[in-house]
């Protein structure tokens, strides 16, 4: 990971900058296909997604907040279930996932393969070859679900919270409470809206992929010692529906967090609200009319940062790797960087959120690794 936190900010800044500004949105719907049906849709997320349109009630579907529109009702699906003239909406993504060509091998049989975590070393080499379709590149939109305690924490912190996220990209799709609950979990049930933090991967090598054997303690903890749904170790999300690459910041750290970053809200309705923009030190409230009660936090006000992210430094404690990444004068914050039961065990760390397992210990244990 890169040690110069001012480097790593600027890059990210710089490639904030060098993004092309989003398209303007297509008024007008066109046909489309999914599923066998066609409706009028409307791409969205650079087309890494669709809204599909309905003028009557269809299974699934969610109210269409717009004013006086002919479409009542619609939902939104990932880019690589539409057809348009016959043809995959997403067939010029070069980003997109990719599953080879070839007899009984499609989307479907890929998904069912990432929901078992016992697969033989055939069905691991596939996984793994289509995760590197679709890595993680410089100035990737990433995303990682946050519930109201997060957020507001978030507030204070110029970080992105170590553990688990997602490209953008891949995850577009998912727009109300319910959809996004495959993302960790960690969501109540009937919340009128839920977070999600947004911003630019300054470097590849900031993430890790979820997979055994480097993640395979996470796989084995039981559910009593853990936070959200289980991590199954292929490097995929637990979802019936969709397929939706997982990623890790590396060893579970923290990361700087780069101009430009974004805590959204959406809501039941499919709705995304912006609530707040980081920069210069200071979350600026965008949205006024969302106002999304966060403990501690005067709704409509900017937020200065009280705290800046320093390189969290690699430590030992009790024969187990981790982090160190917070601190006073006499007790650290240790976050384990390879979670399992043998590390739970020695440690009596405990979650904090998915993957992310923490316990304040004496400073004077830690060793550097």
């Amino acid at each position: 990971m890169t040690r110069d936190l001012a480097s790593r900010r600027n890059r990210a800044a710089a490639l904030r900058q060098r993004r092309p500004e989003p398209r303007p949105r297509q008024e007008a719907p066109v046909t489309v296909e999914w599923r066998g049906e066609k409706y009028p849709g409307l791409p969205y997320a650079d087309g890494a997604a669709w809204e599909l349109l309905s003028a009557l009630p269809r299974p699934d579907f969610v109210p269409n907040p717009r004013p006086g529109t002919d479409y009542p009702h619609r939902w939104f699906v990932p880019a690589g279930e539409v057809l348009r003239d016959g043809v995959p909406v997403g067939v010029a993504d070069d980003r997109a996932p990719t599953v080879p060509l070839a007899v009984g091998l499609d989307l479907e049989y890929v998904r069912r393969l990432t929901q078992s975590p016992h697969l033989d070393p055939a069905a691991r080499a596939l996984l793994d070859r289509v995760r590197r379709s679709s890595p993680v590149g410089e100035g990737e939109r990433m995303e990682r679900p946050v519930t109201g305690g997060q957020a507001a924490r978030l507030l204070e912190t110029a970080a992105v919270p170590g553990g688990f996220c997602y490209r953008r990209r891949d995850v577009a799709h998912l727009r109300t409470p319910a959809a996004r609950s495959v993302l960790g979990g960690e969501t109540e049930p009937g919340e009128r809206a839920v977070l999600a933090l947004r911003w630019d991967a300054a470097a590849p090598g900031d993430f890790d992929a979820p997979v055994s054997p480097d993640y395979e303690g996470l796989t084995a903890i039981p559910s009593s010692e853990r936070r959200g749904t289980p991590v199954l170790g292929t490097g995929f999300a637990l979802s019936a529906a969709h397929l939706l690459p997982e990623h890790v910041t590396a060893d579970l750290t923290d990361l700087p967090l780069p101009e430009g970053a974004e805590l959204v809200a959406c809501t039941g309705d499919g709705s995304e609200s912006v609530l707040y923009v980081y920069n210069g030190r200071q979350w600026t409230p965008v949205d006024a009319d969302h106002r999304l009660d966060l403990p501690g936090v005067e709704p409509g006000r900017p937020v200065p940062v009280r705290r800046v992210l320093r390189e969290p430094a690699r430590v030992v404690w009790k024969g187990v790797p981790g982090s160190l990444v917070d601190a006073d004068e006499d007790w650290g914050l240790f976050r384990l960087a390879r979670p399992g039961p043998d590390a739970l065990s020695r440690t009596a760390a405990e979650p904090v959120r998915r993957g992310v397992y923490e316990k304040w210990v004496p400073r004077g244990e830690l060793a550097h690794a």
